[in-house]
C-alpha cells in the first residue's frame, strides 16, 4: 500500500522544504539552506525531467534572451542580499532574491482533502536596462557560487582523489562472509572522511568485487559501512575481511577542482552537469561534503567519473508565468512575484 502523509506530516515536510525553522537557535548546522528566488529568460516550460543547463533556466544577466553566465549582470538583475538569520553564511555572490525562511506563512485549509500552503510576501525585481523577455521563475537552495563558476561551461573538472585506506593489521576492518557491511576499526576520526557513494574494494582479497561496489549506508555509532551496487541493491561479502587475511579496505571517489574560487561550504546543494567530452560523470544534485581548498570540493553522495564539469544551483520549484512572457525594455521595469507552495 502507498505511504500516507497525514496533515501534520505535510505541515512539517513543508516547513523543512522552505527552512521555516531557520530561526531556531543551535539548529543552524542541521537545517537546510534558505531559498533563492530567480527569474529565467529562456523559453522554458517546466517539466518533471528538467535540469539547469546552458539552454534552460538561465537568468536575465544580459539583454536578448541569451545565456549570460560567466559575466556580471548588465540588466540590474540583483545580487542576493543577506537577509537571513544564519549570518555566518554568505550568499551575496549569487543572483536573485534570498528568501528568509522565517518569513513564510503556512496555513492549512478546511476542506475535506486538506491542502497545506506556504506563502511568502511579494518580491520585486527592478531592472535598470533592457533584459528581454522573462518567462518565469524558479527557486533553488542558497549557495555562494560566484559568476566566474556558476553556469560556466567547463569551469570545473573531476579527477580521481587519492585512495583512502581504512584498517591495518593492528587495527583491522572486520567483515563476515555473507554480510552486507564492514565494521571499521575503533580509532579516532575513522569515520570522518567516509560518505555515501564511495567505491569500496578490498586491498588484497576478493572479498569485495573489483568494481561496482559502493558505500550504500553508514552507521557512525557502530562504525559500519553498508555495501550496495550501482542500483542500490545490497552486496554481500564473498570472503572474510580480518586481520589474518585482509585487514584493509580502499575507498575511492572523485574530487572537483574549479577554475576560480568556488565559495561553496559543506552542506550546500548544487547540480553537477557533464562538461564537454565528459561521458562518465553521473549528472545529478549533490551536497557539498567537504572543501579541502578554495578551489576544490568533495560531494555526498561521492561523485564518480572524470573530466570537465559545469556547476549550477539545483532547481527545487519552477513556474512559467501564465500570462507571460513579460518584456523588460526600460530602466525601472519590474517583475513582481508572490510565492505560494502547496503540499496535498
Amino acid at each position: 500500500m502507498a505511504l500516507l502523509v497525514p496533515n501534520i506530516g505535510e505541515l512539517e515536510s513543508l516547513r523543512y522544504l522552505i527552512n521555516n525553522n531557520n530561526h531556531v537557535l543551535d539548529r543552524e548546522d542541521n537545517a537546510p539552506r534558505d531559498l533563492i528566488l530567480k527569474l529565467y529568460s529562456s523559453d522554458t516550460t517546466p517539466a518533471e525531467g528538467d535540469v539547469p543547463s546552458a539552454t534552460a533556466y538561465y537568468e536575465p544577466y544580459a539583454n536578448g534572451n541569451t545565456n549570460g553566465y560567466g559575466s556580471a549582470s548588465s540588466t540590474g538583475y540583483p545580487l542576493a542580499v543577506n537577509n537571513r538569520t544564519e549570518a555566518r553564511y554568505d550568499y551575496t555572490a549569487q543572483y536573485g532574491i534570498l528568501l528568509n525562511g522565517a518569513r513564510w506563512k503556512i496555513n492549512q485549509d478546511s476542506s475535506a482533502n486538506v491542502v497545506t500552503t506556504a506563502t511568502y510576501p511579494e518580491q520585486t525585481f527592478t531592472f535598470t536596462s533592457a533584459a528581454g523577455n522573462i518567462y518565469g521563475y524558479y527557486i533553488v537552495r542558497a549557495n555562494d557560487m560566484p559568476v566566474s563558476v556558476h553556469g560556466v561551461v567547463d569551469a570545473a573538472s573531476g579527477a580521481a582523489a587519492a585512495t583512502i585506506n581504512k584498517g591495518s593489521s593492528g587495527s583491522p576492518c572486520i567483515g563476515v562472509i555473507g554480510q552486507d557491511y564492514i565494521t571499521l576499526p575503533n580509532t579516532a576520526s575513522i569515520m570522518d572522511n567516509v560518505t555515501l557513494g564511495m567505491q569500496v574494494s578490498a586491498a588484497t582479497t576478493s572479498a569485495i568485487a573489483a568494481s561496482g561496489v559502493f558505500v550504500g549506508g553508514i552507521d557512525r555509532a557502530t562504525r559500519r559501512i553498508y555495501l550496495c551496487d550501482s542500483s542500490n541493491v545490497a552486496v554481500l561479502l564473498t570472503d572474510n575481511i580480518q586481520a589474518a587475511t585482509d585487514p584493509t579496505i580502499n575507498l575511492n571517489y572523485t574530487v572537483v577542482t574549479t577554475s576560480a574560487a568556488h565559495s561553496l561550504q559543506a552542506g550546500d546543494v548544487i547540480y553537477v552537469a557533464r562538461g564537454s567530452s565528459n561521458t562518465t560523470t553521473t549528472e545529478n544534485t549533490y551536497t557539498i561534503f567537504s572543501t579541502p581548498s578554495g578551489t576544490t570540493f568533495e560531494t555526498t553522495p561521492a561523485l564518480d567519473g572524470t573530466g570537465n564539469l559545469t556547476l549550477y544551483s539545483s532547481i527545487m520549484f519552477a513556474e512559467r508565468f501564465t500570462n507571460g512572457p513579460y518584456p523588460i525594455q526600460n530602466n525601472g521595469d519590474q517583475i513582481k512575484v508572490t510565492l505560494n507552495i502547496s503540499l496535498d
